[in-house]
């Protein structure tokens, strides 16, 4: 398998419902929640175009696939074959995703009136609602972060942030940040994600990771100033219609 270092981590953690590895591909599927869990990656030696979206169209789900850049382990000429075919295929490139990382020798300090919880509360799931997410998607959502074997759910006392972490091998995934619209920019999401990192941290995680839209200018920022930097990335090849 050519898969990357870091496709795999993010396959592992933010596992879909069907993981199938056939045809030089990994696919994954989860009832259309995120295309990351409704994607494939190719894996090679020779991926075959028709049976990955044979898969998607059986399932309802347009067929989408990640294409990866700067990624340790992955085969960067399997990739860019794979890019080109689908390109001339008429696959539209759709949301370049930046992955950043961050060390973790030293916790944050533990902010005060931040809770990290075994499971999401009420709190957690209102900021949901209040972004838009909708019930669906949050379900979704969270059947996805139930599968991971340690995951922590963070929510300040008047629920106006949240955000989740997973754990494993050494690293964790910071995911599913959201502030209430009124409360952007007061530093709210600041200090929930130092809870998550510090809470990380006693777990054994010694480096962060995150993922982010490149084009949200704004998150970029405030990730690079919680001391994340970039570290390759992806974007999509999504079948037309």
């Amino acid at each position: 398998m050519t898969i990357g270092t870091w496709a795999a981590r993010l396959a592992e953690d933010w596992s879909a419902a069907e993981v199938e590895v056939r045809d030089g591909w990994r696919l994954g599927a989860d009832a259309g929640i995120t295309r990351r869990a409704n994607s494939a990656l190719p894996v090679g030696p020779e991926p075959r175009i028709e049976a990955m979206e044979g898969f998607y169209r059986e399932r309802g789900i347009t067929p989408c696939v990640q294409v990866w850049s700067g990624d340790p382990g992955a085969d960067g000429a399997l990739i860019a074959r794979v890019d080109a075919e689908l390109d001339a295929r008429g696959y539209q490139a759709e949301q370049r995703t930046l992955l950043m990382t961050r060390p973790l020798g030293s916790a944050p300090a533990q902010p005060e009136g931040i809770d990290v919880l075994p499971a999401p509360d009420e709190r957690w799931r209102a900021v949901a609602d209040s972004v838009g997410e909708g019930p669906d998607r949050t379900r979704g959502v969270l059947r996805i972060l139930g599968r991971a074997p340690v995951v922590g759910y963070a929510v300040d006392a008047d629920g106006a942030a949240r955000g989740s972490v997973i754990v494993g091998g050494g690293r964790c995934g910071i995911y599913t940040m959201g502030t209430v619209p009124a409360e952007r920019g007061r530093g709210r999401a600041g200090r929930i994600m130092d809870a998550l990192l510090a809470w990380a941290h006693a777990k054994g995680a010694r480096e962060a990771y995150l993922v982010v839209e490149a084009d949200n200018a704004a998150a970029v920022r405030a990730y690079e100033r919680a001391g994340f930097t970039g570290a390759g990335g992806y974007r999509y090849r999504v079948a037309p219609d």
